[in-house]
């Protein structure tokens, strides 16, 4: 997303990170003219609301594996992503992107009950559905390019 709206004459382009000091935020940067970071706590209400002032879009993405896993049953990414929709919806963003995926639960037929990573983000954009964002795009990527590069670090010792 970044990339594709990098250099763009209409937008600048807020990079939300915790910490815009670090290498890694610092190297957003060299993507465009048009790319300022931003610091922002995207669990944080407060700081979200901060960030989101403005915006015409938000390209809004939660991470369940940044959580400890208490249990089966926990819904703390979900969570995050309804309240990323209501202060998006609040600060009057125009165009919100969601990174989702399908709902497995029901798609199974109740067959696989624990694949909460899945059925959370497929809430979290039935939610979306419901707020009346005047543009709503949902992207539904199978894998990350990542988790593809972690792996070939352990397999090959990289």
């Amino acid at each position: 997303m970044l990339r594709a709206l990098a250099n763009s004459p209409h937008f600048e382009v807020r990079a939300l990170t915790r910490n815009p000091d670090k290498p890694s935020a610092k190297a957003l940067l060299k993507h465009g003219d048009n790319i300022v970071l931003q610091a922002c706590d995207l669990t944080n209400k407060a700081s979200l609301e901060t960030a989101l002032k403005g915006a015409y879009g938000f390209y809004a993405v939660t991470d369940y594996y940044s959580h400890p896993i208490q249990k089966f049953e926990d819904v703390t990414e979900e969570k995050e992503g309804k309240m990323m929709a209501d202060v998006a919806k609040a600060a009057g963003v125009t165009h919100i992107v969601w990174s989702t995926l399908p709902e497995i639960k029901e798609r199974s037929g109740g067959k696989y009950t624990h694949v909460h990573h899945f059925d959370g983000k497929a809430h979290v954009e039935q939610y979306i559905r419901g707020l009346g964002f005047e543009i709503a795009s949902y992207v539904a990527p199978s894998c990350y390019v990542q988790n593809f590069l972690g792996l070939a670090r352990k397999v090959f010792l990289l």
